[in-house]
């Protein structure tokens, strides 16, 4: 074989070696992209299952809990085209859609039932916060309409406001418990002023007026602590005066 023909094998065998590896480099960037998406929808239905069960049962409303679990559907429904032979995934979708017809079919419950515990109010509101961006990438994405977010963000606004007044009312009667009545007021008027700036349809108007009350009822018990609290050093005052004069009229008949 010629030197020119040698050459040319080679030179061909390298074009067909740089094809391969180039074809195989992108393969392999392309497994990389897929199963790191897949592994950014199974965060992302990690989170909305936090959303769907995390909050107190009944807090949210069904139409909150019934977008959720669409999100739930959507990102489920992605592993599904990624990883069609995978039969967890086609599970869970039916469970999830199972879990939205009970939704639809549930009759309206009592209404807000006051958090107490303070761990509670911390997740509920971190909760909440996570939600609400949701909803606005909804809206971004066009999911769904102005509309539609618009009424979901008046909800999640409603709630936050609900539990904001909640905190405020475990932290007024941890202070009530501390007997520092002054800090139950500061926290009483924290809530009620939370409650001014939403009450645009009177909704806490009722409410308002009982910690108003309480407030009022509150400034006489701490005048009456403040009273107490300068009139004790006098009496203590005038009690040692007592023994003073006391121990002066022992040493005189002594």
């Amino acid at each position: 074989m010629s030197t020119t023909a040698i050459i040319t094998a080679i030179s061909a065998a390298l074009a067909v070696l740089v094809v391969v590896v180039f074809a195989m480099q992108q393969i392999e960037k392309s497994n990389n992209e897929k199963q790191a998406l897949i592994a950014a929808l199974k965060s992302r239905l990690r989170g909305f299952h936090h959303l769907l069960d995390g909050f107190p049962e009944g807090f949210l409303s069904a139409d909150l809990r019934a977008l959720v679990c669409h999100c739930l559907l959507d990102s489920i429904d992605q592993l599904i085209k990624l990883e069609p032979r995978n039969k967890d995934h086609r599970a869970e979708r039916d469970r999830i859609m199972e879990r939205l017809n009970k939704i639809r079919s549930e009759v309206v419950t009592a209404g807000y039932q006051p958090l107490t515990n303070p761990d509670q109010i911390q997740e509920v509101q971190r909760l909440l916060n996570s939600l609400y961006n949701v909803v606005q990438k909804l809206v971004e994405r066009k999911r769904i309409t102005q509309l539609e977010g618009a009424s979901f963000a008046r909800q999640i606004a409603t709630l936050t406001v609900r539990v904001a007044v909640d905190s405020h009312l475990q932290s007024a009667q941890q202070a009530l418990s501390d007997g520092k009545p002054r800090l139950a007021i500061h926290y009483y008027s924290l809530a009620v002023d939370k409650m001014k700036k939403s009450n645009t349809d009177g909704q806490y108007s009722s409410q308002m007026q009982l910690y108003e009350q309480r407030i009022a009822e509150l400034e006489v018990l701490a005048e009456q602590q403040q009273t107490s609290a300068v009139a004790t050093p006098a009496e203590e005052w005038e009690d040692f005066r007592e023994d003073d004069d006391a121990w002066k009229k022992k040493s005189l008949y002594d």
